[in-house]
């Protein structure tokens, strides 16, 4: 079964939203053994619509589309699909009650039956959104599929949870083929110098097992590899050989995860696992290490919180950090970065305390100490020591790349614990 989708809508080709539909579908298929086919993205305009479906009908059995079902006048997916098939939109009860439904379920009022949510293309079955008003849509033509949905992720995640397999996967044969991704997270090393100098043999031996890709991340690279096999015990035997070229491989060291998982999520379940508690003392990074972490469901149970120290002021009357030390010094330097990292432990009482300070930029840099320098500090087991490191990109570039520092030393030493 190949499987196209076609992403509606001005705002993501003019820059003020990332597309998430892909990843999002890309991930649902998967899980059920199935792959995207290819993908395009068109303007809310009728003709460009119309190319789009075009091009994936003509090489996909199921076409999904994502965005442009809300009630305003740029929403024209409905309308284009339309005239697309040759069908007319017409008022239709199953759609008037189905939007009723979705909007009962957040007990709004319903605007009547003149909303455009009432309305479908001829053929067409109206679906309920668990998530959100706008039903989505869904046809079958010329013994293809249709699967039409709102483009806000958390409803479009929904349509395809709530309908996909009902109205699509049972309608083709399953698949004999087993697929599953190995997804490597590497740190602290760049792409071309992993393949090029670590390990220049590593990607011709993957290769031999599936097809390989390689995707830089904040101070690291995620490596994948797409297995397939026609019987479980084959897939396992794969899987089992392409681990072991990477347990064996000079990489390995540089190898924090085999997984998804962010690396927030994969402290939070580290620190919870071995009951370890940790702090931060932020600077340059203005609260995103805390930010990152609190976005994990579960953290409280050993995050403690932060110190938010950007002001010399703060770093010396909450913190404890040496007047002099700051004057000898400077505020980025190892010796400060020890001391707040000291004086957070003791003021929160954690296992592991994680200081930060540097120079984000624009300015402020020097010959000495030029913009993208940062010092780490850490008090953990009784010891406190620091490192600095030296960074490149914009202040917000520099930000994100500061705290993922940071937290690739909070990992580092939640693993040295039993």
């Amino acid at each position: 079964m190949k499987i196209g989708l076609l992403i509606i809508g001005n705002e993501i080709l003019d820059g003020k939203i990332n597309d998430a539909n892909t990843k999002q579908l890309s991930i649902f298929l998967n899980s059920l053994n199935l792959e995207l086919f290819t993908t395009l993205t068109v303007r809310d305009e009728q003709q460009l619509i119309h190319l789009g479906l075009d091009s994936l009908f003509s090489q996909c059995d199921v076409v999904v589309t994502s965005g442009g079902l809300g009630p305003t006048k740029d929403d024209v997916t409905k309308e284009s699909i339309a005239s697309f098939l040759g069908r007319k939109v017409f008022f239709s009860n199953s759609s008037f009650e189905v939007a009723q439904k979705n909007y009962l379920r957040f007990n709004r009022p319903f605007p009547g039956q003149d909303h455009g949510y009432c309305f479908l293309p001829e053929g067409f079955t109206a679906l309920e959104n668990s998530t959100g008003f706008a039903p989505g849509l869904f046809t079958e033509n010329s013994g293809k599929f249709l699967l039409c949905g709102p483009g806000v992720p958390k409803e479009f995640k929904s349509l395809l949870e709530d309908h996909f397999v009902n109205f699509i996967k049972n309608k083709f044969p399953p698949s004999s083929e087993l697929i599953e991704s190995i997804t490597v997270r590497t740190k602290k090393v760049p792409e071309e110098k992993i393949f090029g100098e670590v390990d220049n043999t590593l990607w011709d031996k993957l290769a031999q097992f599936g097809s390989v890709s390689s995707l830089p991340t904040t101070m690291g690279v995620d490596i994948g590899v797409k297995i397939k096999a026609s019987e479980k015990n084959e897939l396992e035997e794969k899987k089992k050989k392409v681990l072991t070229i990477f347990s064996s491989s000079p990489i390995a060291q540089h190898i924090w995860q085999i997984g998804t998982l962010s690396i927030e999520e994969y402290i939070v379940k580290m620190a919870n696992l071995k009951n370890k508690t940790y702090g931060f003392a932020e600077s340059c990074t203005g609260g995103l290490c805390s930010h990152r972490i609190t976005n994990i469901s579960g953290c409280s149970q050993t995050f403690y919180g932060s110190v938010i120290c950007y002001d010399e002021s703060v770093k010396e009357g909450i913190l404890g950090v040496n007047k002099s030390t700051l004057k000898n010094f400077g505020a980025v330097s190892l010796k400060t970065a020890e001391e707040m990292s000291l004086g957070l432990s003791k003021a929160l009482n954690v296992d592991i305390a994680i200081a930060i300070t540097g120079l984000a930029g624009p300015g402020g840099g020097s010959e000495e100490k030029p913009v993208g320098t940062f010092c780490l500090g850490i008090t953990s087991m009784g010891k406190t020591s620091s490192q600095i490191l030296q960074m490149h990109g914009d202040r917000e570039q520099l930000k994100l790349r500061f705290s993922q520092g940071a937290l690739f030393l909070l990992l580092e030493e939640l693993e040295r614990y039993s």
